[in-house]
């Protein structure tokens, strides 16, 4: 029977938790054992190290290409046209492409090897692009097209960082667990975006010149060790999943109570891999509307806040930023996303509340966003309103933790969503980017700043109706689990009673 609109209603903005709602806790649920505890954290201290970290080295590795660009690159290899644009898309091509392959392949294969082992390729790859010479013409001595071919693969093997960290994390830990934890994963990538300028400053400031190597050579260099060491990081201490895990630091019992864990939070999977996946997939109302979703979040003034906030103090006649307040003040709104992604997400854990939390967001959304459409607004609310709609690092998580829990159950389905969800959001954000903020329209953007607004608006309906669809599937399963209960208790009573008949003939 269909559900009444009533009961959406009244459980659209209800704890996912039910009547299973635990008291208000930080980290640990109140009453959760010290043996518990100890578990936990060397599962959060391997996986989130290496995760971070992973993660930390991918938008160093990503954003590096801009400060080298404006830091010398431009004129050593001439880029004076649009290759620079090209070589952003093929790197944008490469990371909309890659996300799938790798994220069924942690499914075969461990990924404590693929993870780090794609990794390392693209430190390797990542310090040759030091060694680049030429953009777009072979060299006299037979070259060949350098820059773009690296880029498109360096962006294909980082599209596996972020959706199989993703995929890893929703393999290990509970409900209550999963949002703080891609929290913390996601603000690895503010830190570095901020870090990748700040290396730049220091090697421009440092290392100039050295052995004949100019400074956005040395800036290649330097990320591509970094990486590489991070890479070696994972090999030893990523802990794969609990199903298959060979972790030296976990025990058996450890081991063995990983997995209880699961099924405790009704997320026991079944991993064994059946070429029926793609029509299991296909079947799934979850791979549409998380797709989608996710796609909506990509269309955010967030993608770009950054650098529309930079272009309009470098544009703005009225008062005469300085180039250091120029890149400095929009970082503002990375620390303020760092804040506020940590703060909703241990929200949505300790409450169950995700739709409390998510609308709380798309509101600061909207009014960042309606506040930059209008245009015509004072200096500070103009920098309000350029942080509020920059507001989107909170629903990253959220979407992503939703995603695992929504699709738990079958480890190939789950993987293959997460990653679809990463490649067409992806795609979405390079048109965004493309077509609607070219940067001839800075700093109003008229175009960009009213399609986000539309798109955010679009994003409070559709989020209501994957809430929907939960509450749906959530009926159903609750009504099979009473049915299978109902069935077991009347076997049981039938048996109670057969046994003490028979037991009387015998007599």
């Amino acid at each position: 029977m269909a559900l009444s609109l009533s009961y959406y209603a009244k459980n659209l903005f209800a704890s996912s938790y039910g009547q299973n709602r635990p008291a208000f806790f930080i980290w640990h649920p109140k009453g959760t054992p010290s043996s518990e505890k100890k578990l936990l954290f060397k599962i959060d201290f391997f996986i989130l190290t290496y995760g971070c970290l992973a993660y930390f080295t991918k938008w160093l590795d990503q954003s590096n290409l801009s400060n080298a660009y404006v830091s010398g690159m431009r004129e050593d290899l001439a880029m004076l046209g649009t290759e620079f644009n090209l070589a952003q898309t093929c790197f944008a091509v490469g990371q909309i492409l890659g996300p799938i392959p790798a994220n069924l392949l942690l499914t075969w294969v461990p990924p404590r090897f693929l993870l780090p082992g794609l990794e390392l390729v693209w430190g390797i790859l990542t310090i040759a692009t030091y060694a680049v010479t030429n953009v777009n013409q072979t060299n006299p001595k037979g070259g060949w097209y350098q820059l773009y071919p690296i880029r498109f693969i360096v962006g294909f093997l980082e599209g596996s960082c972020f959706v199989g960290i993703q995929y890893v994390l929703g393999s290990w830990y509970k409900r209550t667990e999963l949002g703080k934890r891609a929290a913390i994963f996601a603000c690895a990538a503010y830190v570095g975006t901020m870090i990748s300028g700040y290396l730049q400053s220091a090697v421009l400031a440092s290392l100039d010149g050295k052995n004949g190597i100019s400074a956005w050579r040395w800036v290649f260099i330097i990320d591509g060790i970094i990486t590489i060491v991070i890479a070696a990081y994972g090999v030893v201490f990523f802990p794969d999943t609990p199903y298959s895990t060979k972790a030296f630091y976990l025990s058996a019992e450890d081991k063995a109570r990983c997995i209880e864990r699961l099924v405790e939070d009704g997320r026991e999977e079944t991993s064994n891999f059946t070429w029926d996946l793609f029509l299991r997939s296909v079947k799934s109302w979850q791979l549409y509307v998380l797709t989608v979703l996710w796609m909506f979040w990509n269309t955010t003034v967030g993608k770009v806040a950054n650098t529309v906030m930079q272009l309009y103090l470098k544009n703005d006649p009225d008062h005469g930023w300085t180039l250091y307040e120029v890149n400095n003040i929009p970082t503002a709104i990375n620390g303020w996303n760092i804040v506020m992604v940590l703060l909703l997400n241990i929200y949505v854990d300790t409450t169950g509340r995700r739709m409390a939390a998510v609308m709380l967001n798309l509101a600061i959304l909207l009014f960042g966003t309606i506040c930059l459409v209008v245009w015509q607004i004072p200096l500070g609310l103009r920098v309000a309103a350029y942080m509020c709609a920059g507001l989107d690092g909170p629903l990253s998580p959220i979407y992503y933790s939703w995603a695992n829990l929504l699709t738990g159950g079958d480890s190939q389905v789950r993987a293959l969503t997460l990653a679809i969800m990463n490649s067409w959001g992806g795609a979405v954000s390079a048109v965004m980017q493309q077509f609607l903020y070219p940067v001839t329209d800075a700093p109003a953007f008229g175009k960009g700043f009213k399609a986000s607004l539309g798109f955010v608006g679009g994003m409070c309906v559709w989020v209501v109706l994957v809430r929907a669809l939960e509450l749906r599937a959530e009926h159903g399963k609750t009504k099979r689990l009473d049915g299978a209960e109902a069935q077991w208790g009347a076997a049981a009573a039938e048996e109670t009673v057969v046994v003490p008949i028979a037991q009387k003939g015998l007599r």
